[in-house]
């Protein structure tokens, strides 16, 4: 893991967000493409599926979990993992 972190030096390795419910803004999810790897938690499924299209585009989703942390409403956590696509040789 210290030598991929060193390799990546200077690099966009990892990015975190978090948005509002509304999800992220274009000119957010532009900045946030530039990364290798993307987690991406969401309080609102509608917003980040949206925010999916658009980031499926250059990445991938590796993995995806929901938490319900809040029993017996109809609110939800999700939580996503994508990775960049490697360019088509």
């Amino acid at each position: 893991l210290a030598r991929t972190a060193r390799q990546e030096a200077g690099q966009r390795f990892t990015v975190l967000v978090d948005p509002p419910r509304a999800g992220l803004d274009p000119d957010t999810l532009r900045l946030v493409t530039g990364y290798t790897h993307v987690l991406y938690i969401s309080c609102c499924p509608e917003a980040l599926a949206s925010n999916l299209q658009a980031l499926t585009q250059t990445h991938e989703v590796q993995r995806m979990a929901v938490f319900d942390h809040f029993a017996y409403t109809p609110h939800l956590e999700c939580g996503v993992y994508l990775r960049r696509r490697e360019p088509a040789e």
